[in-house]
């Protein structure tokens, strides 16, 4: 089972876990008509008590009814050795793929009917990741006479079973760490059949431990943890993990289509996304429509809007970390997918035992869609926006203790629209604008496991941006940063309730490049102003600043029911000549069975933008921001599928960079201070049955202080957020989802009235009360219908997912007349409805 949020590494609360092992089997009764049928199996999600037996089954992929009520009845008269914690029996909750054999025409009755002579199986079992044989591994066959024979596997993972009946018998096989496996299989009189049994390893503890009573892990007191499924069925992502946490508590709308998420009221720049521990650039593509790597590539997503763990440094606001898969061992698989937005291919397959690859690669269609209508009309669009991006993975397993891996990943954005001589708007936006914005990456990992659960992962990468822009009469830039991070942590465990953490985190970032025209804008609480009566200035960068970092932390378990987790954290900045060093804790306590309650509170610290310290547009004597993140809240389980979370949450945030007033020098100080407060609810139903989905609810006010000014809000301040989302399986192949988002409007700075400056010929803006004025509310209804074909070893499905479906305006930020007496709102996305196909070997 894939999970959106599994932690990485090992914890010092994790303790010893064994899955439970199939001790007996039982036939399903096969509801089919008689005659030739093709292979079928219905998946399952098994809850199996203290004792072995199976407590309770539910359908989690269906083979259609029929076989699903056959194969729930049959699975819930197994019988199983039960998990152990610490070698003491555990409820648990496995994964197990029931599988109804392939038919042929009945043969002729035999003339004479001669003794049937003996038959045998026989063959090995292999780790399905990395193709490793499995010793010692449970083997189970159960023929249709009922009798039972078992077997263990030798060093090489094989086994062998003599003197069956001749016939239909189930092959079942089990192993430590290992999801079960069953094998239909036809047994020929006096003959040898052989087979090759590759079992899944369970991903971790709480994926299948039914009292893993908690999403976010110890470490961090608030992480977001969806399950694949949810992620990557919502409406209005066409399945894409990394749009879907736009729903999530806590998670505002950015300042721009395609801009970072505000994560708990913190500034978009205060928001770091990782892939594979490695910082990049950017979180989607050109317009927010999809994110820069395929969702299928993706093993786990987490969310951490504040309080994260000392693993996350250099940012005061959240982090989203996504992580990518290991390729596939089990044989060539591929996806390929087109839409009205864009088109992709992904490949994966084995190489020998040991390696396997992984290629993934896709291209925007906007282009030809935008140029088609410019052919009846012109939108005065030189160049329609494009964009792809690349993922290829190589995984090496020498033994089941080390990989050794090779992960490649870009992306591109570019686009360029020419605007005329403005009728009534501001002189200086005429011309082309637009730019592109490419980055690439290239990381080599190693993981080795030592035996107990010790840990050791190491990284090295190495990555390059380049950004080049053209702004009208504005400005035009051209920078290319170059960047590489070492990467290196330890998990040890000192005792079952002691584990320690420590890790280096060294990063280096060259920034070169140059920039000539008015200042650049301040990050948060800009006014507006006429571009035309601005200055015009020149920057040529070249510098190196480097960046090393280095944290440890501990889980302690003083009672089995209480965890603490203190960690602390160094940064330095060479730029600067300024280090830092922030305390974490968190705890977490076990009330009852179903009801945790947890809390948090810790410092974080932020370098500036390296191109606001440069001179001469910069100031060198900027210094690091700092933040004190505190929550606390609890969370509830009601049952399996439907669980309940409430928690409230603090920021505070000194010596944010600002610009300053008129863009007068240093240009850029440490002279802001932020407060925030809030709380966030969810609700949310797991995919147990035809239906899932969740809602969740924040409320919160952030506000800002600029020195010796009055508090006032924050620029992306939104007081409510409501997400939803759902989705219903109708049967056969057919998925119905909606989502839901409502937002408050942002606020902004009202123009009052404008100035006419006879020397430059232009009206500059008046303006009132900073942040003293909201827009309207956003509010949109996403729509997705699928419909999939399942085939003997493939599939199709085809599917309609309309964004904002009611064609609201969700206007936000206004276009002003060139004497600030008239104004027009901006309107955001219209209805887009895209339509798609999608192939999977």
């Amino acid at each position: 089972m894939l999970l959106l949020s599994q932690a990485s590494p090992a914890r010092a609360d994790d303790p010893a876990i064994s899955p439970p092992r199939l001790a007996r089997f039982v036939e399903a009764a096969d509801p089919r008509p008689l005659g030739p049928q093709e292979r079928a199996s219905v998946e399952l999600e098994v809850d199996v008590d203290d004792a072995g037996a199976v407590t309770d089954a539910r359908v989690i992929r269906s083979g259609g009814d029929d076989l699903d009520a056959a194969a729930v009845a049959a699975v819930k008269a197994f019988v199983f050795e039960p998990a152990t914690r610490d070698g003491a029996p555990m409820p648990a909750r496995i994964r197990y793929e029931y599988v109804f054999a392939a038919r042929a025409p009945e043969p002729p009755p035999p003339a004479s009917a001669a003794p049937a002579r003996p038959a045998s199986v026989g063959g090995v079992v292999r780790a399905r990741d990395t193709g490793a044989p499995i010793a010692s591994a449970d083997v189970l066959v159960t023929t249709d006479a009922g009798a039972v024979h078992r077997a263990k596997t030798d060093a090489r993972g094989a086994f062998r079973i003599d003197g069956l009946a001749p016939g239909p018998a189930h092959v079942v096989a089990s192993a430590e760490g290992h999801v079960p496996l069953r094998l239909d299989e036809t047994l020929d009189e006096g003959t040898l059949t052989e087979a090759t049994l590759r079992l899944e390893a369970t991903p971790d503890p709480d994926a299948f431990v039914a009292t893993a009573r908690v999403e976010a892990p110890p470490r961090e007191v608030t992480k977001r943890s969806l399950e694949r499924e949810e992620m990557t069925k919502v409406a209005g992502t066409r399945g894409d993990p990394l749009r879907a946490v736009e729903l999530l508590p806590g998670v505002s709308r950015p300042a721009a289509m395609g801009g970072m998420p505000i994560l708990r009221g913190a500034n978009g720049f205060d928001t770091q996304v990782y892939l594979e521990g490695a910082p990049v650039p950017l979180l989607y593509h050109f317009g927010g429509l999809t994110s820069f790597v395929h969702a299928r590539v993706l093993d786990t997503v987490d969310v951490y809007p504040s309080n994260f763990s000392v693993r996350y440094g250099r940012k005061l606001g959240g982090v989203i970390e996504a992580r990518v898969r290991d390729p596939r061992t089990d044989g060539l698989h591929g996806i390929a997918e087109a839409s009205l937005l864009d088109s992709s291919l992904l490949v994966e397959t084995p190489i020998g035992d040991k390696l396997s690859v992984l290629a993934a690669a896709r291209r925007s269609n906007i282009d030809a869609v935008i140029n088609s209508a410019q052919s009846n009309v012109d939108l005065g669009i030189t160049a329609a926006p494009v964009y792809w991006d690349y993922q290829s993975v190589v995984a090496f397993k020498p033994t089941d203790a080390d990989r050794l891996r090779l992960v490649a990943y870009g992306s591109s954005d570019s686009f360029r629209v020419v605007f005329k001589n403005p009728d009534g708007g501001e002189p200086a936006v005429r011309g082309a604008f637009g730019g592109t914005s490419r980055f690439h990456r290239v990381q080599l990992g190693y993981r080795h496991r030592f035996h107990g659960g010790s840990e050791q992962n190491s990284e090295l990468t190495y990555g390059r941006t380049d950004e080049i822009g053209e702004f009208g009469q504005i400005g035009r830039a051209a920078f290319a940063s170059d960047t590489l991070q070492a990467r290196s942590e330890w998990t040890g465990i000192v005792s079952p309730a002691f584990r320690v953490t420590a890790g280096l985190d060294l990063l280096a970032n060259r920034l070169s490049g140059e920039y000539s025209g008015v200042p650049v804008p301040a990050d948060e609480g800009g006014n507006p102003a006429s571009l035309s009566t601005q200055r015009r200035i020149s920057i040529r960068a070249n510098d190196w600043v480097l960046l090393p970092g280095a944290y440890v932390e501990a889980g302690i378990r003083p009672v089995s029911r209480l965890l603490v987790s203190p960690g602390v954290r160094a940064d330095y900045n060479d730029m600067l000549g300024e280090a830092a060093l922030d305390p974490r804790l968190s705890v977490r306590f076990d009330a009852a069975e179903s009801t945790a309650v947890k809390a948090g509170i810790g410092r974080f610290s932020q370098s500036p933008d390296e191109r606001n310290v440069v001179a001469p547009i910069g100031n060198p004597d900027l210094r690091m921001s700092h933040a004190i993140h505190a929550s606390a809240g609890v969370e509830q389980k009601f049952t399996e599928a439907l669980s309940a979370s409430v928690e409230g949450f603090g920021k505070w945030i000194d010596g944010a960079v600002t610009a300053t007033p008129e863009g007068r020098p240093p240009f850029f100080v440490n002279a802001q201070e932020g407060r925030i407060f809030g709380a966030e609810a969810l609700v949310r139903v797991k995919p147990r049955g035809r239906f899932f989905g969740f809602v969740s609810y924040t409320l919160m006010r952030s506000e800002r202080r600029d020195e010796g000014e009055p508090w006032r809000l924050f620029d992306r301040d939104q007081t409510h957020i409501l997400g939803a989302t759902g989705v219903y399986r109708l049967g056969r192949g057919w998925e119905l989802g909606a989502s839901v988002r409502y937002t408050s409007g942002t606020p902004y700075t009202p123009v009052t009235s404008s100035t006419y400056d006879a020397s430059a010929d232009v009206y500059s803006p008046r303006i009132g009360r900073p942040m003293s004025a909201r827009n309207p509310a956003f509010s949109r209804l996403d729509l997705r219908l699928q419909k999939t074909w399942t085939f003997s070893r493939w599939s199709l499905a085809a599917y309609l997912d309309v964004q904002n479906a009611l064609n609201a305006p969700n206007r936000e930020g206004f276009f002003f007349s060139y004497d600030y007496r008239e104004r027009q709102g901006a309107r955001g996305l219209p209805i887009l409805p895209i339509l798609g196909l999608r192939g999977e070997l």
